[in-house]
């Protein structure tokens, strides 16, 4: 399926509530690739679009663009690179797919040399992103707690972080969220208080602490930070998804992670998601036709059904997948 048509406005998905309201963004990342972010991205798009809502998911993969692919969809022409060198608005590259309800932004498709964006350019995007005509918009990120990804992974609606269970990517995860944490105090820290903050997170790495680390306790103790960031997680938090589990011991996983990060970090996560391991997900990749299309009535749609059931005002659901 290719859409190569530069005039897609009256193909793309308008908003199913108030058209002036905002567009809600919800960014998926990750600490290490290979966890099936992508297929997460995806899928929230997907669920999203069989409840009525208008959805644009938005790839900013830059290591390996591949929403089109999960989604069944030739890869464009239009891509994310036109609205970044200024070339298109981002409504302007919106591209509908063979759902209804659900549109994407195609990722860097037609670049051959290394690609880069900065905070400033995600700082231009996040307004655009919000003005898009869609209930929601989906952010497929690249892997890894860069700059930029902390930047809009901090602005987003709903913050949604994903891991499988193998112990490579459980410890990048911790490594993304210690990262998150200190990029989002920074904002808020004196250079010497930050400094400070990064050197006695170094001695905790080393074990060289006389007592387990907490950043709400160490920084009641310290001069140089404002203390908003822990409430301001509270009410906004981190939605950790453990996918590919493949036993109760894994899914069990998002449990452990939460624990630990209250018992040493005194930071509480949500944990929203255990995603079942299916065998039909990279066979569904490989015939282009997403799992949750193939086989609509499966745990695994049902458990993508409750996320963001979950997530989203009952009062607004419309329809049932």
């Amino acid at each position: 399926m290719d859409f190569e048509n530069d005039n897609l406005e009256t193909l793309v998905p308008r908003k199913s509530g108030d058209s002036s309201s905002p567009a809600k963004v919800w960014v998926v990342a990750s600490g290490k690739g290979g966890v099936g972010k992508t297929f997460v991205s995806s899928s929230l798009g997907i669920t999203l679009s069989k409840l009525g809502h208008s959805v644009v998911v938005v790839d900013l993969d830059l290591s390996g663009a591949n929403i089109h692919t999960t989604l069944g969809v030739n890869p464009s022409h239009m891509n994310i690179r036109h609205f970044f060198e200024g070339v298109k608005t981002l409504q302007e590259i919106v591209i509908p797919t063979q759902f209804a309800n659900l549109s994407y932004v195609q990722g860097f498709w037609d670049s051959w040399t290394p690609i880069d964006f900065n905070s400033v350019q995600i700082a231009n995007l996040i307004p655009e992103m919000k003005s898009l005509r869609a209930d929601y918009v989906i952010v497929d990120l690249g892997a890894g707690a860069l700059e930029p990804h902390l930047d809009l992974f901090k602005s987003a609606d709903e913050k949604f972080l994903v891991t499988s269970p193998e112990p490579t990517s459980i410890e990048k995860t911790y490594r993304f969220i210690e990262a998150y944490v200190c990029h989002s105090l920074k904002q808020n820290a004196t250079p010497d208080a930050y400094g400070q903050m990064i050197s006695t997170l170094r001695s905790h790495r080393q074990r060289t602490l006389a007592k387990p680390f907490s950043f709400r306790s160490y920084l009641k103790e310290q001069e140089g930070f404002q203390y908003d960031f822990f409430e301001t997680m509270s009410s906004n938090p981190v939605r950790l998804i453990v996918n590919s589990a493949r036993s109760q011991t894994n899914m069990d996983l998002g449990h452990s992670i939460k624990s630990v990060c209250n018992k040493y970090y005194d930071l509480g996560l949500d944990y929203v998601a255990g995603i079942e391991f299916d065998n039909a997900v990279w066979q569904s990749v490989k015939g282009r036709e997403h799992v949750l299309v193939a086989q609509p009535f499966t745990a695994l749609a049902g458990q993508f059904l409750a996320t963001c059931k979950q997530l989203i005002d009952p009062e607004e659901l419309r329809a049932v997948v």
